[in-house]
């Protein structure tokens, strides 16, 4: 079987116990030499943020090369070095585990895909990460009514507009990506390979970071939404008249 080794260091936290990059990588080479297996490629991981969303272009690769046939398995020292980003967990497991059929193995906790309890531990970080999402979402809308109601200016504008004077004003440059979106979304390509497609051509996104499957599809659904909205105006306007 050939694998990757997958090790990460957040150089702002404390270091975890004999878990520094050198360690990390001995435990995976030991263990995928115990199992005759063919280490293709050790990924180091350096992070240097406290917050949910760290910045991770390597894992992000490795999810990106899921569907290419390089590599079998994705092997870590132990889950805590994967990854805190909900949203790259949640491409993970739905891109390249489940959809391109690449195993997960966390040696520590014994987490194996090849096996049934693997498989069903797998389904489960599915299942609670999809609604740890929908729960920070329901959680952002309730805020957003509420600010609404009093009057307040809610968040960061969406993609394609920015504030101006308490108004909403058209970014013509992310109008453009918007309408890119649109056409790569038509042609049949998924959110993921999408959010790859915009980061190989360096398009940037809202804040600069790089894109990811779920902000696509929000841009995309926005959109779509958008439009259905200014279809149905002048319907209702027929029918008023």
């Amino acid at each position: 079987m050939r694998v990757i080794g997958y090790t990460c260091l957040n150089t702002l936290s404390q270091q975890p116990k004999n878990y520094s990059l050198e360690e990390q990588e001995h435990i995976i080479k030991e263990y995928v030499g115990a199992n005759s297996w063919e280490l293709v490629e050790m990924q180091r991981e350096l992070t240097d943020t406290n917050s949910g969303q760290q910045h991770q272009p390597r894992l992000a690769q490795i999810i990106d090369d899921s569907d290419k046939g390089k590599f079998d398995a994705l092997v870590i020292p132990r889950l805590d070095r994967l990854t805190r980003n909900i949203r790259q967990l949640n491409t993970l497991i739905s891109e390249m585990c489940i959809k391109n059929g690449i195993e997960l193995i966390s040696i520590e906790e014994g987490l194996d895909t090849r096996t049934e309890a693997g498989e069903l531990a797998l389904r489960l970080i599915e299942i609670i990460t999809k609604w740890d999402t929908k729960r920070i979402s329901d959680r952002t809308r309730e805020i957003i009514a509420r600010k609404r109601a009093k009057g307040e200016r809610v968040g960061h504008a969406p993609f394609g507009f920015t504030y101006r004077n308490k108004r909403l004003v058209a970014v013509e440059q992310e109008l453009k990506t918007v309408s890119l979106i649109r056409e790569q979304r038509e042609k049949g390509y998924s959110y993921h390979k999408i959010a790859k497609f915009l980061n190989e051509r360096k398009v940037p996104s809202k804040r600069g970071g790089i894109w990811y499957a779920e902000t696509v599809k929000t841009v995309y659904q926005n959109a779509v939404a958008d439009r259905h909205r200014a279809d149905d105006e002048p319907r209702a306007a027929e029918m008023g008249d």
